[in-house]
């Protein structure tokens, strides 16, 4: 496997090209990755990568020189997302005959604020909708898009097609609805919350998580005596205010009358008379 190494820099063949740009010819050696590029000493304004077999647009170290780069017929799935912090002043990259095949792949494409001229040709990522509209979106300083003039109406057409939206929070950050300091919230909100000691008032929240701490374990349930029970099995505290005063009232007045009529001083009457028998008897009595 073939690497790139100062040796093979060296002997390369390098030349001034036709727009007059130092450029460095690194064809068909087979590399299976960028890299040592920093041997280069940042002497070129043209890299021409072509016929290798990169899988990955990375590797390559800050080279503020670099305007072109050409990586036509490689392997190519992926571009490095620091792309344009390594390559400040990338001008021209061509990336024809590679194997990207999202719409996704392409957005560190945007990281390259100055880069005007880009070629995807025979890349599967062409055959999606609206491929064209997506790349001009993402690369706002895109003057030519495989050898095609951007014009102003893509332009407009794509801003309002991807308009950039506010990234979504995380959902691990995201709160539920009622939590327990929510409903703690609620409870020293209600009037007749108790200010402190005593129980919580049990107030009914839904989708509001149930708090183990108030929970009774079941037998413990505190029980009323029967004395302490009406009829219907309600306890006295339940029952009307002010009624079973009245009623005891009652009974202590009827009490009192009954106290007075044994103690006054007129004479009982006396009981009834025993019946007076006589000495005839009835048929079949002896």
């Amino acid at each position: 496997m073939v690497r790139i190494t100062s040796e093979i820099v060296e002997n390369a063949p390098q030349f001034t090209n036709a727009i007059k740009d130092r450029e460095l010819s690194l064809r068909s050696y087979k590399f299976p990755a960028i890299e040592n590029m920093g041997c280069t000493l940042d002497q070129f304004d043209t890299i021409d990568l072509s016929d290798n077999e990169i899988r990955k647009l990375d590797g390559f170290p800050v080279l503020k020189r670099l305007k072109s780069v050409i990586l036509t017929n490689n392997k190519i799935a992926r571009i490095s997302e620091d792309l344009g912090q390594h390559l400040p002043n990338l001008l021209t990259l061509i990336l024809t005959s590679n194997y990207l095949s999202d719409l996704k792949d392409l957005d560190p494409l945007s990281s390259c604020e100055k880069l005007n001229f880009l070629s995807l040709l025979h890349c599967p990522v062409t055959m999606r909708a609206n491929y064209r509209l997506y790349v001009i979106s993402r690369v706002a300083s895109l003057r030519f898009l495989d050898y095609r003039r951007v014009t102003q109406a893509e332009r407009k057409l794509a801003r309002s097609m991807f308009k950039r939206l506010p990234a979504l929070p995380n959902v691990n950050n995201v709160k539920a609805p009622y939590q327990k300091s929510n409903i703690s919230r609620v409870e020293n909100s209600n009037p007749i919350a108790p200010s402190s000691g005593g129980g919580v008032v049990k107030t009914f929240i839904p989708g509001a998580p149930i708090n183990p701490n108030n929970l009774v374990p079941p037998g413990t349930e505190p029980t009323k005596s029967s004395n302490e029970q009406n009829h219907f099995g309600e306890s006295k505290e339940n029952n009307v205010p002010g009624l079973t005063t009245s009623v005891e009232n009652s009974q202590v007045e009827s009490n009192k009358s009954d106290t007075l009529v044994v103690s006054s001083t007129d004479t009982p009457m006396p009981p009834p008379s025993t019946p007076v028998t006589t000495g005839n008897k009835r048929p079949g009595q002896l």
